[in-house]
């Protein structure tokens, strides 16, 4: 990891997430680069980077912020890491759980693309961190079946890390209609899908009320995450959307910036989104051929995390030969672990179906269909797989654990498992 850090530059996300981290630092709060209030990006990132850049200046580390970065961001992906490995524990009993755990707690620590993403000055370390220990947690609450009461503490830490990581990147309310749908068929009744609910509710208030008022006093309207909803619709959705990110679209140019002040980025939101809905209206048909290319976009390549670390050209981290090394390597394991991932998805999907009573292995296969999803309502970018990753780690385990076994009864060896451990309950 080491070798990618680099302070951003250019103007890219990374840059403007390193100056409203320094803005926040130095006490001026979350303000655009023009120096008006802002709430472009949803503000958990900002104020994660305000945090450390504030801690580094504490302890005489404000010369090093790339270092303090990378090293923050690498630990962040090593709770990922363990709570993958956790979560693959709970969801499959017994040995084969414990080696599901393992391989996928391994899959997510060495997937290549994912170590270049803890130098580079992007929000889905903090989010990918914070989404694992989620479903983690989740798992945890779904293993104890009524009668039993709730377990309190994974419930607590669920919530908070869920509302945390909406502030991050709001996707994450997606998967939760599927996540209660699972724990309703796996019988762990009303009561304890109510209780996630108000928990979630709670700790959701807790976070996006308070930056509701802030929005409402400095700028004038409550937004309440973000105002960069109505772009990233106009860029999926437009006349001649290719299905990328691709910039600029004429369609959706309202004739203000980001550098006109908040006034006209509250304007340019509401437009952009009502264009973008106004063409999905009228061109319905147009919608599953671009659904198609969306998703094409987003899963065709795996370097996303060194092209962050480059500001998006405006770096340069590897030379040749280097850099055609490092990109062979990395989709290749990217291949190698999809191609696992699909399988894994699959045994998955079947072991759920012969039992449904299995909520938490039913709450993981709707959390990575929400996923899915995400690029399919916005536009396709390899960036927006990134925060599905445990879970494409966690299938890809469980393809590698079932084909260990089934060579292991293939060549007489007494393994682990007696019979056959996709059905292993509880």
């Amino acid at each position: 990891m080491i070798a990618f850090i680099r302070i951003p530059s250019g103007l890219s996300d990374p840059i403007l997430y390193h100056s409203y981290g320094g803005g926040i630092a130095a006490g001026d709060g979350y303000r655009s680069l023009v120096g008006d209030p802002t709430a472009y990006y949803p503000p958990g990132y900002p104020y994660f980077l305000g945090g450390l850049y504030k801690l580094a200046d504490l302890v005489g580390l404000d010369s090093h912020l790339d270092l303090v970065v990378g090293m923050s961001q690498s630990l962040l992906w090593a709770v990922a890491a363990v709570a993958v490995a956790l979560t693959g524990r709970w969801a499959f009993e017994g040995p084969a759980g414990r080696r599901v755990g393992l391989v996928a707690g391994l899959v997510l620590a060495c997937w290549p693309n994912l170590v270049t993403y803890a130098a580079a000055w992007l929000s889905e370390s903090l989010f990918v961190a914070l989404f694992a220990v989620a479903i983690a947690a989740l798992t945890a609450c779904a293993r104890r079946r009524p009668p039993e009461p709730v377990a309190v503490l994974p419930l607590v830490l669920a919530a908070a890390c869920i509302s945390t990581a909406t502030m991050v990147r709001p996707q994450v309310l997606l998967g939760m209609p599927l996540v209660a749908l699972a724990w309703l068929l796996g019988g762990l009744g009303w009561r304890r899908v109510l209780a996630l609910t108000a928990a979630v509710t709670i700790a959701l208030a807790a976070l996006v009320v308070p930056w509701m008022m802030r929005n409402s006093a400095q700028m004038g309207e409550a937004v309440p995450i973000s105002t960069n909803g109505g772009d990233n619709l106009c860029i999926g959705f437009h006349p001649d959307a290719p299905g990328s990110f691709k910039l600029p679209i004429e369609y959706c140019d309202t004739g203000e910036s980001w550098g006109d002040g908040f006034e006209a980025e509250l304007r340019r939101n509401s437009e952009t989104r009502d264009r973008a809905i106004e063409h999905i209206l009228d061109e319905p048909l147009s919608l599953p051929r671009l659904s198609a290319r969306k998703l094409f976009y987003t899963f065709r390549s795996d370097d996303d995390g060194l092209a962050g670390g480059e500001s998006y050209g405006a770096d340069t981290v590897l030379t040749s030969p280097w850099r055609g090394a490092w990109l062979t390597f990395a989709h290749t394991a990217y291949a190698v672990v999809m191609v696992a991932a699909v399988a894994g998805l699959v045994l998955a999907a079947r072991m759920w179906w012969r039992d449904r009573g299995r909520a938490e292995l039913g709450a993981l296969l709707g959390l990575a269909l929400a996923g899915i999803c995400v690029p399919v309502l916005f536009f396709g970018d390899p960036r927006f797989k990134v925060p599905t990753t445990p879970l494409f780690a966690l299938f890809a385990a469980v393809a590698a654990v079932s084909l260990a076994h089934r060579l292991q009864k293939r060549s007489g060896a007494t393994g682990v498992d007696a019979g056959d451990w996709e059905s292993t309950s509880r």
